[in-house]
């Protein structure tokens, strides 16, 4: 009887063991796949090797997953049959039934949720603490492993569709939303983080200043009509034209300008003409930022496929796409975005020589502008667009729940529209 006790004793030893490597493969398998490889690899740096060993083991996570399913399938059905074993020992014929039961219930709590629901709440430390047992697992069953590799490609042949998904920029988004909602990022920077997103994706002529408000001056109308157009506008610099506005040769500096001429009033404007970049209108401002970077300028001229001037753009231009409206002491701050009634609003086209964009637009109305199938462009161009002629005050027309009403011209450009929303009306992206 003795050794019949110390036999049940033993197994009993050998089940709460197996429970517990149930435990740890359930819990290893959530750590992995549930730890950021950005903090890890911010660990790694610190020198910690149970860092760089986790890394290594996400690298081939096909092979770990393997190791942690055999392993938790060995130990699950050996703990069910040594529990069976106990079971009938103790309650004869229907010890099965009490087995499958108790056995179902301890796996499912201590085997599965418990150790699952621990990892998920800290997985960096617990991939970090179950990483050298697993390594070493993973190089025990490397014979049962290559099977299975071999077996997965057979299967992926029959069942492969061709899609080989990445992450999208809308994925990013979100991702971005939820690390804000967390905490660990505030709005501002969550903000920033979306703008750098959607840097490439913006074309200069979303937010180029359009030709006809382009401030020049011709090189042979003489310095006082320079002095003027400089002390009237405030411009750090200007752009130079021969003759015709579409010939543009270069751009002047306030600074080079007004060093010279304090020392000589009659000096040679061409003698601190400097060059100028040239973009096509649909260049991306990334590149048009690279290309200003190597030119060494700060401005650009925009053209269109046929070589006529459509607008210029800054590098300040670009940079505020990324980190918003920049004001310096000779800006006139003027109001874009006016509420005048229950979903009714006056909308300035232009503000500061900037065409207000259909992003800030729509931003400012709390609506989604790819809902409405729109690329971002300036509310003018947009109106001009779908209205098809050239604006005159008074002019309408409807976009899905959007009633847009010309309200304030200048020649062929839109200065004001008032905007009314239709908020009875679904829209659907």
């Amino acid at each position: 009887m003795d050794s019949i006790a110390d036999s049940i004793m033993g197994l009993t030893f050998t089940l709460f063991i197996l429970i517990c490597l149930s435990a740890f493969f359930s819990s290893s398998e959530t750590a992995l796949s549930s730890c950021s490889k950005i903090r890890l690899k911010n660990i790694a740096k610190t020198g910690n090797k149970r860092a760089v060993k986790v890394l290594s083991i996400i690298d081939d996570f096909d092979n770990a997953l393997s190791t942690i399913l055999i392993g938790n399938n060995v130990v699950n059905i050996a703990a069910a049959s040594i529990a069976t074993v106990v079971s009938t020992a103790y309650f004869g014929a229907s010890g099965l039934a009490v087995a499958t039961i108790v056995m179902t219930m301890i796996i499912l709590i201590f085997g599965e949720i418990l150790p699952k629901s621990f990892a998920k709440d800290r997985p960096e430390n617990f991939a970090m603490w179950c990483a050298p047992y697993l390594h070493f697992l993973i190089l025990l069953f490397t014979p049962l492993n290559i099977v299975f590799k071999l077996l997965k490609e057979q299967f992926r042949k029959f069942f492969d569709t061709g899609e080989h998904r990445g992450i999208t920029e809308d994925e990013l988004m979100i991702m971005v939303d939820e690390i804000e909602n967390e905490g660990a990022i505030n709005k501002q920077d969550s903000e920033l983080i979306k703008s750098a997103i959607e840097f490439s994706d913006i074309r200069v002529k979303e937010i180029l200043t359009p030709r006809v408000d382009i401030v020049s001056v011709d090189i042979n109308e003489g310095n006082a009509v320079a002095l003027k157009t400089f002390t009237t506008h405030g411009f750090s610099r200007l752009p130079v034209y021969k003759e015709n506005e579409d010939e543009i040769i270069g751009i002047i500096h306030a600074k080079d300008f007004f060093s010279s001429y304090i020392n000589d009033k009659d000096f040679n404007l061409e003698h601190i003409v400097k060059n100028i970049a040239f973009v096509h209108n649909s260049t991306k401002i990334s590149l048009v930022m690279k290309t200003l970077q190597d030119s060494k300028v700060e401005m650009a001229i925009v053209l269109d496929s046929y070589g006529a001037i459509r607008g210029l753009v800054t590098t300040e231009d670009i940079v505020e796409e990324l980190v918003g409206e920049i004001w310096d002491e000779h800006d006139k701050i003027i109001s874009t975005f006016h509420k005048i009634g229950t979903d009714k609003y006056l909308i300035s086209c232009n503000s500061n020589l900037q065409n207000a964009s259909l992003h800030d637009l729509f931003k400012y109305l709390g609506l989604d502008i790819d809902q409405y199938r729109l690329e971002n462009n300036s509310i003018s161009g947009w109106v001009v667009e779908t209205l098809g002629e050239i604006p005159h005050k008074g002019d309408h027309f409807t976009y899905r729940n959007l009633h847009v009403t010309v309200n304030k011209t200048n020649m062929h450009r839109v200065l004001e529209i008032i905007i009314d929303i239709d908020t009875t009306m679904k829209i659907e992206g």
